[in-house]
């Protein structure tokens, strides 16, 4: 392994002073400072981080060249390659302990011949997994030396193990040939000693923890029988009756034959790791269980859910079951989170998993897959009946009001679809399919109910697909159209205006309904960038209309929930008034019931900053939708539009009259206008009239949406009449 690449060391850092002051390094340094022994340290990349003053000798150069010099710049060129392999090891992390007998030039050009042992300490830290020093600690000696010498490097031995001592360490070598180990005093230190023979008083295999003994034990057999260096985490009891965890590291030390003489090495308190170490693993196994679990509910996330569901459908398999998915979400969550903030949704989706969960029989599953969407899994299903059971139960359960903790009543539903395996599907992903089709018909039966997945409901899912592709394509190529339904005051022949109406006529599908498209286009998120572009096709209409000679054109546009939604539409609508050079008297904007009811301030203000500009405000298809009429009072409203069920029986014996004359009535009360649409015969239009309707839309007298320039074509014809 070559050595790890240098960097550049600033001015400041050529300092004798090793750092990381307080670490085994610096405790080693301090000690043998004064040592006759040459003693240095090395980064990992061979610069010199410290010497003592004996290596000016050995080396033949002062200490502030030194400190600018790597290892390997004084190594004898033939002694690179066997650096590599011997003292790469070391730096690698593989052995710890490494003694070497190398060649070192001088300046003037006379090759030394050192035997260096090298050691690389463990780093002082409180982490759960500590890790080696960046740095090696060198003792030198130049081989050859006379008695004198060999003296000194025992004393700089004996230095180095105070060294260690000082570093909260402790060392033991084991004379395999005589039997006799020799512990250090800070050994006795950490076992809390306060004898005075600790060699007759510790046996280790007596100290080891019985659940300990074993490993421990057989890695030591290990370390002697092989290479591999002891490393081993243990507990041992106390001389103060404490059981105390502790760390051991060391190896065999060999002789020229490779065989075992000394067992040597370290031992560290390792109580604040062991603790950190648990810490780490009960934090690694509540990560585990968040990667697979919902934070907020508790419950199996996506990635558990689609392993149970496997699993079971697996088992169902094996032993001819049934099972059942149900499939749910939340009506009108997303106005909670936006009227009250996300953090009342979120205790709402806390307070729905606990509901769900006490509905639940023994073995079922319920996961939440995101949103305020959730999913039950029903095993051993006896009869498909059973899941509409619980499926019933579920939208009782979820209907009750929940109080939040800053005291808002809330009441929602959910819309749950259900399918059944085998019958619905055998793999984890159709079966989700079908449950999610049935799901959508839930919703489309008006929200609050359940549907069972049919085939019918497979080809509807299909369909929906193809036509939102198409439909992207459509609207990106803009081969969408706008045309206008005119519309008359009672008594006038001449239109009055129009509302603009949206057509799509494809390829492949030929013409397609937009009560087909448009819940298509707002489920996919298409629908703000088509609103938009109707309100510029439709603008440029009525100034058209207004540049011939038609001034008090009036052209009406429906905007979408999705559109308030995101709160730039008064912005957006100001814009293209301004491009197209019109006051907002040319355009009347219909909302649903639905927007109003459900509106927030941010709704309010955006309605009345709408017809401050002097865009008329409509409701749309009055009556079909919510029953409280506050909101008629409580916002800017100009208009409602009656909706064309109750027009469609004016005339009939058995007709709508009546609501329709209460309703024109209730309007003019309160001071507001009011447009039938759906007018296709006499009866209806007299009926309306004779009641004080003000304008009428519908099919009865060549009154279906065509062209703008055929609406502008009628109102020339009857105003020159």
């Amino acid at each position: 392994m070559p050595w790890r690449p240098a960097s550049a060391v600033p001015a400041e850092e050529t300092s004798s002073i090793p750092p990381g002051a307080g670490c085994p390094v610096a405790a080693w340094a301090e000690a043998m400072a004064g040592c006759d022994q040459p003693a240095y340290v090395l980064a990992l990349d061979g610069r010199f981080l410290w010497v003592n003053a004996a290596c000016e000798g050995l080396f033949g150069r002062p200490v502030p060249e030194l400190l600018r010099l790597r290892f390997q710049d004084l190594t004898h060129p033939d002694d690179h390659a066997g650096d590599r392999q011997r003292i790469g090891r070391l730096i690698a992390g593989e052995v710890r302990w490494l003694q070497v007998d190398k060649r070192f030039v001088r300046p003037d050009g006379a090759s030394v011949w050192v035997r260096l042992n090298v050691h690389r300490p463990w780093r002082e830290t409180s982490a759960a997994r500590p890790e080696l020093d960046e740095r090696l600690l060198v003792l030198a000696r130049e081989i050859g030396l006379d008695d004198a010498g060999r003296e000194a490097l025992r004393r700089s031995e004996r230095q180095l193990s105070l060294a260690l001592e000082g570093s909260r360490a402790g060392s033991w070598d084991w004379n395999l040939q005589t039997d006799i180990v020799e512990y250090s005093a800070s050994f006795a230190r950490l076992l809390r000693y306060e004898g005075d023979d600790f060699h007759r008083d510790f046996l280790f295999r007596d100290r080891l923890h019985p659940a300990d003994r074993e490993r421990a034990l057989a890695a030591v057999q290990r370390a002697l029988a092989t290479s591999e260096a002891f490393d081993e985490a243990y507990r041992l009891r106390c001389f103060d009756g404490r059981w105390r965890w502790f760390r051991g590291r060391g190896m065999a030390i060999r002789d020229a034959q490779g065989v075992a003489r000394h067992f040597s090495g370290i031992l560290f308190d390792w109580q604040d790791q062991r603790r950190q170490q648990l810490l780490l693993r009960r934090s690694e196994r509540r990560m585990a269980h968040l990667a697979r679990h919902d934070p907020l509910t508790g419950l199996p996330n996506r990635l558990l859910w689609n392993e149970c569901l496997r699993g079971a459908l697996a088992e169902a398999q094996r032993h001819g079951e049934r099972l059942a998915l149900l499939m749910l979400d939340l009506d009108r969550f997303k106005d909670v989170n936006d009227t009250l903030g996300h953090a009342t949704g979120d205790a709402l989706l806390a307070v729905v998993g606990a509901r769900l969960r006490s509905r639940l029989r023994e073995g079922d599953t319920l996961a939440r897959l995101g949103g305020d969407e959730f999913v039950v899994l029903m095993r051993r299903l006896r009869d498909p009946a059973d899941a509409a059971a619980l499926a019933r139960d579920i939208v009782e359960t979820l209907a009750r009001p929940w109080v939040s903790p800053v005291g808002h009543e809330i009441q929602i539903g959910t819309s749950v679809g259900i399918a059944v395996a085998p019958e619905h599907g055998t793999e984890a992903e159709t079966l989700m399919g079908a449950a999610d089709a049935a799901l959508y018909r839930a919703k489309e039966l008006g929200r609050g109910t359940f549907a069972y997945f049919t085939q019918e409901l497979t080809q509807a899912a299909a369909r929906r697909m193809r036509l939102e592709s198409r439909l992207r394509r459509a609207a990106g190529e803009q081969r969408l159209r706008v045309v206008v339904q005119p519309q008359h005051r009672f008594g006038d022949a001449a239109p009055c205006g129009g509302e603009a109406l949206l057509r799509w006529h494809d390829e492949e599908l030929g013409a397609v309904s937009p009560a087909e498209f448009i819940p298509v286009a707002e489920a996919c998120g298409l629908i703000e960038p088509i609103g938009r572009w109707v309100l510029e096709q439709a603008l440029g209409i009525v100034a058209t209309w207004r540049q011939a000679g038609w001034r008090d054109a009036r052209i009406a546009v429906n905007v979408s929930a999705r559109q308030f939604s995101r709160g730039d539409l008064v912005a957006t609508v100001q814009a293209a008034l301004a491009r197209h050079g019109l006051g907002g008297d040319a355009l009347e904007l219909e909302v649903t019931e639905s927007v109003l009811v459900d509106s927030g301030a941010e709704v309010a203000a955006a309605l009345a900053r709408l017809r401050a500009m002097g865009v008329i405000i409509a409701i749309d298809d009055f009556g079909i939708g919510y029953s409280s009429l506050g909101y008629l009072q409580r916002l800017p409203v100009d208009v409602i539009k009656i909706d064309r069920s109750f027009v469609r029986g004016l005339g009939r014996p058995d007709g709508d009259a009546r609501l329709c004359a209460a309703i024109v009535a209730m309007a003019h009360h309160l001071h507001l206008g009011v447009v039938a649409e759906g007018v296709e015969t006499a009866a209806q239009h007299d009926a309306l009239q004779a009641m004080g309707c003000d304008r009428y839309q519908g099919y009865w007298q060549d009154g279906q949406p065509t062209e703008a320039m055929e609406v502008l074509a009628r109102w020339r014809r009857a105003s020159t009449v």
